[in-house]
């Protein structure tokens, strides 16, 4: 388990309790202390890249806001997976579209780029993605499929699901290139399906 940082609703006094303790988290350093108070036994924090069963997991900088917002927000982080036959990704996470996000999707040319994309706002400053960014990222990352989420979860977001359709259509972005899946909706991708 991935866990970008201790907000509750990323890591929940549910999960807290309903996650198997000896499950091995992955976390951002600085998190680790009290994810081990919470009694898991395998926590180790991500500071560059680690190997875990054939999967390859490197830590991305992110900014859950930019400015004095950043006080109350915290660190948070992003990762890139990469796996053999596999679609590489890269999860952005609660960030906002700054230049060190930019800067990986450019380095990486991810196969897959997810992105939380409310336009969640704390005392009117932007924490994560909003619908501009969004189709910026699709724009930077156009070989890229991009998978918004974090859509009508939170009660600060300032768009939902259908707002960001209107939005990337009328700049020309198509459904095939950013999915907004519904809430408990799967998607199967492979590595032939993403390009």
């Amino acid at each position: 388990m991935i866990v970008s940082h201790l907000h509750e609703d990323h890591f929940d006094e549910v999960a807290m309790e309903h996650v198997p303790k000896h499950m091995p988290i992955i976390c951002q350093p600085g998190d680790e202390a009290e994810i081990r108070g919470a009694g898991f036994t395998e926590v180790s924090p991500l500071t560059d890249i680690a190997i875990w069963e054939g999967l390859t997991l490197a830590r991305r900088e992110g900014s859950h806001g930019l400015g004095p917002v950043l006080e109350e927000m915290g660190s948070v982080m992003g990762f890139s997976l990469e796996a053999a036959d596999e679609p590489s990704i890269y999860w952005a996470g609660d960030t906002v579209l700054y230049p060190p996000v930019a800067d990986v999707i450019r380095a990486t040319s991810p196969d897959i780029l997810i992105t939380h994309s409310c336009g969640a706002l704390w005392n009117g400053d932007l924490i994560v993605m909003n619908a501009e960014e969004t189709i910026a990222v699709c724009e930077i990352a156009a070989s890229s499929l991009v998978i918004a989420t974090h859509m009508e979860a939170l009660d600060h977001a300032t768009i939902g699901r259908e707002d960001l359709r209107r939005a990337a259509e009328a700049r020309g972005i198509p459904a095939s290139r950013l999915l907004i899946p519904a809430d408990g909706e799967v998607l199967v991708l492979t590595r032939s399906a993403t390009h």
